[in-house]
């Protein structure tokens, strides 16, 4: 197999197992017409990076190990939708300011360094489904609190159905053992 010359990247937030499976509950509470979010896909996109040449990957790797992020708890308690891209989504009604901070630090961290990413303002949200082709569905209140204990920088690569993330680092949040619990 040769060797890709970029890959698509993107720094996220990604569930540990229990999270992941309270997720799953709510989204198969969804009667849907769009394509659900396979779990192993769930995560928080923090600064999507785009095509980054092979290359470049130590570096950003190296500038990731920098940055501090502090433990921290969200609580995923709004259901949305960005009607345009037809993608419903969980989010958190209030993000705690560590993790608030992490990203603008992450954001400018990448800048100076000159390393491109989407400058689109950052709304924290997990994808539940895209593709939706009915009117936006009413859920039950939702409260998944999600413990944050670190950081990836993710592959997006093309899959037999859709797409798969792949984690390439990880980065635990200050004080945290660098095992994940994502099996």
């Amino acid at each position: 197999m040769a060797s890709k010359k970029a890959l698509r990247l993107f720094f996220a937030l990604v569930p540990d197992r229990a999270v992941r499976a309270e997720v799953a509950r709510v989204q198969a509470r969804i009667d849907s017409a769009g394509r659900a979010v396979p779990p192993s896909n769930f995560h928080v996109t923090l600064a999507f990076l785009g095509m980054q040449p092979t290359a470049v990957i130590p570096d950003i790797c190296a500038l990731a190990g920098r940055l501090r992020l502090e433990p921290c708890r969200v609580v995923m308690d709004r259901v949305g939708r960005f009607s345009r891209a037809g993608v419903m989504w969980l989010g958190a009604s209030a993000l705690p300011d560590p993790l608030r901070r992490f990203q603008q630090d992450l954001l400018a961290t990448l800048e100076a360094a000159e390393i491109g990413h989407d400058p689109k303002p950052w709304t924290f949200h997990l994808t539940l489904y895209s593709r939706l082709r009915k009117p936006f569905p009413t859920l039950p209140p939702v409260a998944i609190e999600w413990p944050i204990r670190g950081f990836d920088l993710v592959e997006s690569a093309a899959a037999k159905k859709g797409v798969e993330y792949h984690s390439i680092g990880h980065w635990p949040a200050a004080g945290q053992p660098h095992s994940r619990g994502r099996a």
